[in-house]
């Protein structure tokens, strides 16, 4: 009995015991086992430095809008009026012809302040100016009761009723902002141009001509205006064309001959009426094959001496141009531009001008 108790006894101890140390194993392991079944939290990688941002292109400049051409009179479509005599259009009722000095005279009187068969006249379309050359007419209409605007309007609706254009209407402010000038002064009977003055430019284009019109109002003249006509066509040949035998002629006598060759207005492009003067010179070359010869440029005393001379330059250089086109060599041939330096007739007469407007062939 005795031996029993205590044998339980002991059981129970080892029981203790062995439950005792199970338990101290579990405590001992949890933490790893909590540790090793606690989720892995992924570490942020450090955040690289950041880049430093590109520069933002520059602005791209504003492109300037395009220049403004102006008036285009190959544009105007062509009317088919009735054309009385020229210059085509009277003076306002009540207004009388004037002379230079603004003198009164007689609507018959023949001493008008221009009326030449061939000239230039200049006149500005609000951007630029256009030179017209042909018959032209000017005067100042000198009387009293008419507004300049009536005046615009009166040869603006002249010109339309013939299916005619304005060209521009306007401040001559805008001419001086341009920093315009005009070459031909010596038509407008003064030579300042003032901001206040004002004009009006109207155009008809027919089949065979342009008729060029413009009214134009002075800033100390109250009442009075300007009127100005160009038929536009071109110089009448008053010349005939020298044949290759007398340009030979000219050169062996006198070691230069003057030859007269048309150029569209203030341009070195050469009309076609001219190509046969230019054929001639050819021929010349062609059959004279060791000659050598100076093209030189002459012009009237119409616009500056500088614009002349720059005008014969590239006129010279046009003749050159058109007889190497057709195989003369170039080292037989040499351009000069002598501008209005040596005129051969007085340039105070429009027939003088037109003698003074030529192309000579210098020998070398």
């Amino acid at each position: 009995m005795t031996f029993t108790l205590v044998s339980a006894l002991r059981r129970l101890g080892l029981l203790l015991g062995t439950s005792a140390a199970l338990l101290a194993c579990s405590s001992e392991s949890k933490p790893a086992e909590e540790a090793a079944a606690a989720p892995v939290v992924p570490t942020a990688a450090a955040p690289k430095p950041a880049e430093p941002a590109a520069p933002a292109p520059a602005p791209a400049e504003a492109a300037a809008p395009p220049a403004a051409a102006g008036f285009d009179a190959a544009a105007v479509p062509v009317a088919n009026p009735t054309v009385g005599a020229f210059p085509f259009f009277s003076l306002i009722d009540g207004y009388e012809k004037g002379d230079a000095k603004g003198n009164m005279m007689s609507t018959e009187s023949k001493n008008l302040l221009k009326d030449v068969a061939f000239d230039r006249y200049e006149f500005f379309d609000g951007v630029k100016i256009i030179p017209v050359e042909g018959r032209l007419y000017t005067t100042k209409a000198l009387g009293e009761g008419a507004s300049f605007f009536q005046a615009q309007k009166t040869y603006e609706k002249l010109i339309k009723d013939m299916g005619g254009v304005t060209v521009w209407e306007g401040s001559m402010q805008k001419f001086k902002d341009a920093k315009l000038n005009f070459e031909e002064q010596r038509h407008r009977g003064r030579y300042n141009m003032w901001d206040s003055e004002k004009a009006g430019v109207y155009m008809v284009r027919t089949p065979d001509r342009e008729i060029w019109v413009e009214a134009y109002k002075q800033w100390d003249d109250k009442d009075n205006y300007w009127l100005t006509v160009v038929e536009k066509k071109a110089l009448p040949m008053q010349a005939a064309v020298l044949p290759a035998e007398q340009l030979k002629k000219e050169l062996d006598a006198n070691g230069h001959v003057a030859v007269y060759i048309n150029f569209d207005t203030d341009k070195a492009s050469i009309k076609p009426e001219s190509e046969p003067a230019v054929a001639q010179v050819l021929k010349l070359l062609q059959t004279t094959p060791a000659l050598r010869l100076t093209v030189e440029g002459h012009t009237d005393n119409a616009g500056t001496a500088a614009h002349n001379q720059q005008l014969s330059e590239q006129r010279a250089q046009a003749v050159v141009a058109a007889l190497t086109s057709q195989g003369v060599a170039a080292t037989r041939l040499k351009p000069a531009g002598l501008g209005q330096t040596k005129p051969l007739a007085d340039n105070g007469s429009e027939e003088g001008k037109a003698k003074n407007r030529r192309v000579e062939l210098v020998r070398m």
